[in-house]
C-alpha cells in the first residue's frame, strides 16, 4: 500500500500510529539458533523464486510472543484465520510460515516440486506450464511441478490472501519466528521442502466460515473513553484511507474530538486498538508499536479482528460497541468454530502429522501437479455442513 504521511510528532523509523512518549523498543537479543537454518531447513531444496513481488508481500506466521516488554511487536500474519486455514489446506500446522499478500499477488516460478494451498481474499490465480495454464480458485490446495510459473492477480474484494506450502517456507528465524515486514524482491527464492505427495481437496462445506460482510466491527471501551468529547462517535460511518498497513489502518469520516492532558504519558498499545490523531481514528495492525501517546479510546473485539485485515482502502466500516463480557463470548465462539474447521480438515486432507513431512507419503501416494480431487463433490452431511 502507499506509504502513509507521518503526523508532525512522530519520527522517522516510527509508527505513524504512535504517540510521542512510544519507547524506542530495544533491538531483541537472538535466541539460539536466530538468523540461521535449522536441520529441517538444510532439507529446503526445493522453492519459489520471485518473478513479481506483487504489491507488499511478506513471510509471516503467527508472530513474535513474549517480547512486547522490550519493546517488540507481535507481528505475524493480519488475518490468522485465513493464515491457518491455508495451512491446515496445505497439510500444515497452524505455526507454519505463509506468504501475506496484500491486494495484488505477484508471480512466482517452482524451483523443484511443491505442494501450496490459498486461502483468504479471493484472489485469481493461475498455473501456467509447459502443457498450458489452469486456473485455481481460492480456497484450495493443488501441486507445482519444476519450472511451472504461478500468477496471482489483483483482489477484487477484501485485502489479504495467504500462500502456504506444505512443510511451511524455510526463511531464517528471527527471534522465534519467521515473520518479517520487509517485502519479497524481485529475484529473490523462498526456501521450501520438496513435496510430489497429492492434497486431498477437502469439500467445500468443510472450509465454510460464517459471513460476516456488513455487520459492523465490534468494540470495547478503551482506557482513554473518558477523554473523548463525544461518546457516540461509533454512530458515524468511517471510510478506510489509502494511509494504511500492517501498522494500522486510518479512517476519514467525521472528526473525532478528545481532551489530550498536555502531560499525558504513553500506555501499552495492541493490535485492534483504536487510537485518535488529529481528529482520525487510527485502528492498530499486528505491526504497530508496543507503545503509543495518542488516546486509545477503543478496542477491536479480538474475534473481529480477522475481518479488519481484509479492509481495503476506500471500504467503509461501522462500529457497534459491545461489553467486555460479550467480547469474550465472542472470543470463545470464534476460537471454537475455527478449531473444529482445522480439525475437520485435518481429518480431509490428512492431517499436519502426516502431510507436513514429505517423507511420510500415504501409501500409494505419487507425483501430482493436480492435487487429488477426493470426495471435494460429494454433498455434506451431519456436522461438516458448517
Amino acid at each position: 500500500m502507499p506509504a502513509r504521511r507521518r503526523p508532525r510528532s512522530a519520527s522517522p523509523g516510527r509508527s505513524a500510529a504512535d504517540g510521542p512518549g512510544r519507547r524506542r523498543g530495544a533491538r531483541p537479543e537472538l535466541r539460539p539458533g536466530d538468523g540461521s537454518v535449522t536441520e529441517r531447513d538444510e532439507l529446503a531444496t526445493s522453492g519459489l523464486t520471485v518473478l513479481h513481488p506483487g504489491a507488499w508481500t511478506t513471510v509471516q506466521d503467527l508472530g513474535r510472543l513474549g517480547l512486547r516488554s522490550r519493546g517488540v511487536p507481535p507481528g505475524g500474519a493480519f488475518d490468522s484465520q485465513s493464515h491457518e486455514l491455508a495451512n491446515a489446506l496445505a497439510g500444515n500446522p497452524p505455526g507454519a510460515a505463509t506468504l501475506e499478500l496484500v491486494l495484488l499477488g505477484g508471480k512466482f516460478r517452482a524451483d523443484g516440486p511443491l505442494a501450496v494451498a490459498l486461502a483468504g481474499a479471493p484472489m485469481p490465480a493461475r498455473v501456467l506450464s509447459g502443457s498450458g495454464s489452469r486456473t485455481v480458485l481460492p480456497p484450495i490446495g493443488f501441486g507445482l511441478l519444476p519450472g511451472d510459473v504461478l500468477e496471482l492477480g489483483g483482489l477484487p474484494s477484501g485485502a489479504r490472501t495467504y500462500l502456504a506450502v506444505r512443510g511451511g517456507w524455510r526463511t531464517p528465524i528471527v527471534s522465534g519466528s519467521r515473520s518479517s515486514e520487509r517485502p519479497l524482491r524481485e529475484g529473490e527464492r523462498i526456501p521450501a521442502l520438496p513435496s510430489s505427495s497429492p492434497i486431498r481437496r477437502p469439500r467445500p462445506c468443510l472450509l465454510a466460515i460464517p459471513g460476516q460482510e456488513g455487520l459492523p466491527i465490534r468494540i470495547i471501551e478503551g482506557p482513554d473513553a473518558e477523554l473523548l468529547v463525544d461518546r457516540d462517535w461509533h454512530q458515524n460511518p468511517f471510510v478506510v484511507s489509502s494511509e494504511s498497513d500492517r501498522m494500522g489502518l486510518r479512517l476519514d469520516g467525521p472528526p473525532i474530538q478528545v481532551r489530550t492532558p498536555p502531560d499525558r504519558p504513553s500506555i501499552p498499545v495492541l493490535p485492534g486498538g483504536i487510537q485518535v490523531s488529529g481528529g482520525r481514528p487510527i485502528l492498530l495492525g499486528v505491526a504497530a508499536g508496543t507503545m503509543g501517546g495518542y488516546p486509545l479510546v477503543a478496542v477491536v473485539a479480538s474475534a473481529d479482528l480477522p475481518r479488519l485485515a481484509q479492509a481495503r482502502p476506500r471500504d467503509v466500516l461501522r462500529f457497534a460497541p459491545i461489553s467486555l463480557a460479550e467480547a469474550r463470548r465472542l472470543d470463545r465462539e470464534s476460537r471454537r468454530a475455527r478449531r473444529g474447521i482445522l480439525l475437520r480438515l485435518e481429518a480431509a486432507v490428512g492431517g499436519a502429522g502426516t502431510l507436513a513431512d514429505p517423507e511420510r507419503r500415504p501409501p500409494g501416494s505419487g507425483p501430482s501437479a493436480e492435487g487429488e480431487p477426493s470426495d471435494r463433490n460429494r454433498p455434506c452431511r451431519g456436522r461438516e455442513d458448517g
